[in-house]
């Protein structure tokens, strides 16, 4: 059986790095015709990092980081969806790098969170 920890950390490395990608094509003024896809994959990664905290909850992950990933994992597609809004004019470049930030570090994670549920895994096995 596959481990659901390592498919949904490959999920949200690939939907991550193509999102991040596609976010860098429309912060240098091409790909508009992507957001659509670039927003899909922003909230698969969201849904994902969601799913890798409840099963981070089972595996014996600290819970302090798992809240961080829960609250994360609704600020990210939240500050996405209202960027557009937010400080608009020459201050706007602030909000897109708050949201790079903000979606490398679902990223990332994830990574930490799969790297300790696996770690525990190996342990009690």
């Amino acid at each position: 059986m596959t481990n659901p920890i390592l498919l949904l950390r490959w999920i949200i490395r690939i939907a991550g790095i193509v999102a991040l990608g596609m976010g860098l094509a429309f912060w240098g003024g091409s790909g508009s015709a992507l957001l659509s896809a670039h927003q899909g994959l922003g909230s698969l990664v969201s849904i994902a990092l969601l799913l890798m905290a409840v099963l981070g909850f089972s595996r014996g992950v600290a819970p302090g980081l798992l809240g961080l990933a829960l609250v994360w994992s609704l600020v990210v597609p939240a500050i996405g969806v209202m960027q557009f809004r937010l400080l608009p004019g020459d201050l706007h470049w602030i909000i897109q790098v708050f949201h790079l930030l903000l979606g490398g570090g679902a990223i990332a994670l994830t990574e930490i969170i799969a790297g300790r549920a696996l770690k525990g895994q190996a342990v009690a096995a």
